[in-house]
């Protein structure tokens, strides 16, 4: 009976852990590109480059609600005079759940060339797969 309840005690702990909830997410990238290169997968979009493997991050509002990944080429079909349109994907395993908004950014691996930051988006619309349209930067007055 002792080793029994001892028994309990041990499962109640173990069971009373608090795992921070997260959720999946794939995200599109879409750029109407200046340049585009197929073979490189690189898109210049405004005048900051976007390539494979530059880092993405989801951030939900405060530092523990943030999380990375990187973007893969989906297609990039350049026109005959070299613009295009290049389509990533990046794929999240954890977001950590219950926030209100989470804004997304684009960052490029090219030093000093700058980023894209999204409009805000749900958990829902990150879970059903949302979509960031590239725009270049307006140019400054």
């Amino acid at each position: 009976m002792v080793l029994s309840i001892g028994t309990l005690a041990l499962t109640g702990c173990a069971s009373n852990t608090d795992e921070p909830k997260t959720f999946t997410a794939m995200v599109t990238v879409i750029g109407d590109a200046e340049r585009a290169d197929p073979e490189s997968g690189q898109c210049i979009v405004g005048t900051i480059p976007v390539a494979p493997n530059d880092l993405i991050f989801v951030d939900g509002g405060s530092g523990a609600a943030s999380t990375r990944s990187v973007l893969e080429v989906d297609s990039v079909e350049q026109n005959a005079d070299g613009t295009g349109t290049c389509t990533y994907v990046a794929r999240f395993d954890a977001i950590p759940a219950n926030q209100r908004n989470y804004s997304l950014t684009v960052s490029s691996s090219a030093p000093h060339r700058g980023s894209f930051t999204s409009s805000d988006f749900t958990s829902d619309e990150l879970e059903k797969g949302a979509t960031i349209h590239l725009r270049a930067p307006k140019p400054e007055p």
